[in-house]
Formats: C-alpha cells, sequence, structure tokens
C-alpha cells in the first residue's frame, strides 16, 4: 500500500518535486539516519501529497459541518477559508519534521545502549570470532535496540550485496545518526583494513563510554536534587500557601480576578495543581539521561 502511495505520488508531484527538492536538502540525512527506505524525492512527493489530501478533506469536512450546524455565513466563510489551511500546514509540517524525530529517537536508543553493547563486542572479540560473526550475534539481541537493527545492516551488507566487512562497516557508519557509533564503527574498519589490535580498541572504547555513562548519571544525580527541592517550594508548599490564602478571602468576602474564591480553589486543586505536577513528571521523564 505504501508502495502504490508513493508511486501515486510520484506520478502526481514529481515533477514539482524536481523543481523544489533544493529547499528539501536537510531532510536527506534524516531519512537516512531514520532508516527511512526513502528516497528524497520521495518523501518530497508523499509529503505534498499528504498535505493536499489533508486540505481537501479538511476543506469537505468543514463545509459539511457548517451547513449540519447552520453557521452563520460569515463564521462559515472564515471556518471553510483558514481551517483547511491550518489543518494542511500542521499536515505539511509534522510530514517534514517526522524524519527528524525518527532520526532523533534512533541515536537515543544506539546511544542509551552503547556502552554495554561495547563491553559485549570486546568480550566476543576477544575470543576471536570474526568482525563479522561479531556483528551478527549482536544482531539478534533486541535487547539493544537500534543497535541491534544497525548490525543487522552490516550483516546485511555482506551476505546480500557481497560487500567486505571493511565496506559494510563503513556503509553504515556513513548512514548512523550517532556520532558515537559513526566513531567506533569507523574506528573498527580502520583497525579491520590496517590489521590492528580490535580487542584493544574495542576496550578503550567501551572504557572510554562507561566513563561518559558514569559522569553523566551523577550530573543527572545532582540535577535531581536540585528539582526536588524546586518541586517542594513550588508544587507543595505555594499551593499550600494559596490556598491557605483563599479560605481567609473566602471568609472575608472578595473575589479573585472576577472569579468568586471557590472557583479559583476548585480550578487550582482540579486543574493547575495537577497540571503542574503532569508537567514536571513529563520534564524529569524528557531529562533522564539514558546513556
Amino acid at each position: 500500500m505504501i508502495d502504490s502511495y508513493k508511486k501515486q505520488s510520484l506520478r502526481v508531484f514529481g515533477n514539482v518535486t524536481d523543481r523544489y527538492i533544493g529547499g528539501f536538502d536537510s531532510l536527506k540525512p534524516h531519512l537516512r539516519g531514520a532508516n527511512l527506505s526513502f528516497l528524497l524525492k520521495a518523501w518530497v512527493s508523499m509529503l505534498l501529497m499528504t498535505t493536499l489530501i489533508a486540505y481537501l478533506v479538511s476543506f469537505m469536512l468543514f463545509v459539511f459541518f457548517g451547513l449540519i450546524f447552520e453557521l452563520d455565513f460569515v463564521t462559515f466563510i472564515y471556518y471553510v477559508m483558514f481551517a483547511p489551511i491550518l489543518v494542511a500546514s500542521l499536515t505539511f509540517m509534522v510530514m517534514y519534521i517526522y524524519p527528524m524525530q525518527k532520526a532523533k529517537s534512533v541515536r537515543k536508543s544506539i546511544d542509551e545502549n552503547l556502552p554495554f553493547v561495547l563491553i559485549h563486542m570486546n568480550s566476543v572479540v576477544s575470543s576471536g570470532i570474526p568482525p563479522e560473526f561479531m556483528f551478527e550475534l549482536l544482531s539478534g539481541f533486541k535487547e539493544y535496540g537500534e543497535v541491534s537493527r544497525q548490525a543487522k545492516l552490516i550483516v546485511r551488507n555482506i551476505k546480500t550485496f557481497g560487500m567486505s566487512s571493511v565496506n559494510a562497516i563503513n556503509h553504515v557508519a556513513q548512514r548512523t545518526p550517532s556520532p558515537m557509533l559513526r566513531e567506533i564503527l569507523s574506528g573498527i574498519s580502520s583497525t579491520i583494513e590496517k590489521g590492528g589490535d580490535l580487542p584493544s580498541f574495542l576496550k578503550t572504547m567501551s572504557e572510554k563510554a562507561l566513563f561518559e555513562y558514569r559522569i553523566k548519571r551523577e550530573q543527572y544525580t545532582r540535577t535531581l536534587s536540585m528539582l526536588s527541592d524546586v518541586y517542594t517550594a513550588v508544587l507543595i508548599a505555594a499551593p499550600l500557601m494559596m490556598l491557605t490564602a483563599l479560605v481567609m478571602m473566602n471568609l472575608i468576602g472578595g473575589d479573585f480576578f472576577g472569579l468568586t474564591v471557590p472557583d479559583v480553589i476548585a480550578m487550582m486543586t482540579w486543574v493547575i495543581i495537577p497540571g503542574l505536577n503532569i508537567a514536571f513528571l513529563a520534564f524529569i521523564h524528557t531529562s533522564y539521561p539514558r546513556v
């Protein structure tokens, strides 16, 4: 289905894409890094096709609902003119940003697992197993996430495309979105090509990766200690003081920015405080160092 959609998009927007593809060159490395099996021209054509479909579908829906709900003429024209443009713009942005976010997710998964993968690689190579079999072994460990997929690409290059070990590794090194993995793969290929000591190289890189892992953990621990103080002050002490002040205001009468005191208390209890707690937890989750 995706292939037929791609072909249709190229048929409709291929010429337009050829004319303006230079403006989308920044997407090319992200498409490679995200392991999306699309050429830049195909992706841009699909982006334009999806944007057009989103505009037409939203236009028809807004016309339909405008007639159903009998909106006044000015409101109806406003929604029909501007709402589909907004939907199409959001669709364009999502399609444009998706490869970047996907590549970022791949990089994050690689960097999360790389310190432990290097230890595994070092132990495998130290036992005398050739590098190509080392990557084949790694490709079977789903626990290593995107690193396993990168290893599968190296194995595919060797077994399916007939590349040498060095060329297969270099090919994946050029496409990976992780600078750390690119450095390691380039070092492995260079060591193999020059007949160097691969176990020694992997041991050095694993020690470096583990050192960086410990440093980032220690930094996060200090940051978490500071955030706990901020949480106590902003999301525990401050709301309690605010609620106490509102209760006193309710006893003596008055309002708060046009709202009654009970309404403000209800808003704080059911909307503001839970919302701030959710935002704080989301920040903790996104800032958690996984490497």
